[in-house]
Formats: structure tokens, C-alpha cells, sequence
């Protein structure tokens, strides 16, 4: 009794692993690039202004306001520059936390979310909304006119 029930969990084992049914393979959101978002999500000029907005309030916003925060640091650490040090990283630190809450707010994982529901269903949250919007007035005062 034991060798069939052994026998069959075997085979039941190796039917399931070596089956070649494909499973769908999960995206990693923090992976993609800018052209993989482009070219794989950008159905029209909408969805590829919110990939610009997104990539560049991450990459310009969100760095360039962290990035002060560890210099005054430094700063405060030295016994010659501590004063101030101490008074630039005091108006750094809301300028360090505002630049990760932006990294946070704009991050690939949510891009990833709203251009796949925008894909589906053409609705965009109305804060995307109002920023493409914005962003699409704008590009279209600055193309020259024929």
C-alpha cells in the first residue's frame, strides 16, 4: 500500500513539474526603464506625458532636494563649521523629507499601476489628470505654429 501511494505522489510530482504550462510572469515594476515604459505602456500622448512626469519628478525633485541634507550633515559634523552646519541641515531636513515623500509619491510601481488601468478603462486619477493636463498645454504653446 505504501509503495502505490508513493508511487502515485511521484507521478503526480513530476506530471506538475515538468508540465509546460505557462504561468504569466509578474512585472518588476523597479526594473523597467524609461523606453521600457515608452514602448510597452504609451498607447497615446497622454499616457506618455504622465511617464515624462513621473520620471521627471523623481529624477530632478526627489534627488535634487535629498541630496543637500547629507552635506550639511558633514557640515555639522566638523567642530569649525558647526554652527553652520547645524542651521543648513535644519533647513534642509523638511527639504530632504519633501523629496522622499515625492520619491515615494512618484514611484514606478505606482506609474506601472496607472498606466495599466489607464489602458484599460481611459480614466487617470485626478491628480495625474491635472498635472497632464498642464503638461499638454504646455507643449502645444511651444510647438511653433505653420
Amino acid at each position: 500500500m505504501n509503495k502505490i501511494v508513493l508511487l502515485l505522489l511521484f507521478f503526480t510530482i513530476d506530471f506538475t513539474s515538468f508540465c509546460q504550462i505557462n504561468k504569466e510572469e509578474k512585472v518588476k515594476t523597479r526594473k523597467l526603464t524609461y523606453n521600457d515604459f515608452v514602448s510597452d505602456y504609451s498607447i497615446n500622448d497622454t499616457s506618455a506625458v504622465i511617464i515624462d512626469i513621473f520620471f521627471d519628478k523623481k529624477d530632478n525633485a526627489g534627488f535634487g532636494e535629498m541630496s543637500f541634507l547629507p552635506i550639511t550633515v558633514v557640515l555639522a559634523a566638523i567642530p569649525q563649521t558647526r554652527m553652520i552646519g547645524i542651521g543648513t541641515s535644519l533647513i534642509s531636513l523638511p527639504l530632504f523629507l519633501h523629496g522622499s515623500y515625492t520619491l515615494l509619491k512618484y514611484r514606478k510601481k505606482k506609474l506601472y499601476t496607472v498606466l495599466v488601468k489607464y489602458k484599460k478603462t481611459k480614466t487617470l486619477p485626478q491628480w495625474v489628470r491635472r498635472k497632464a493636463n498642464k503638461l499638454l498645454n504646455y507643449y502645444d504653446t511651444m510647438q511653433p505654429e505653420e
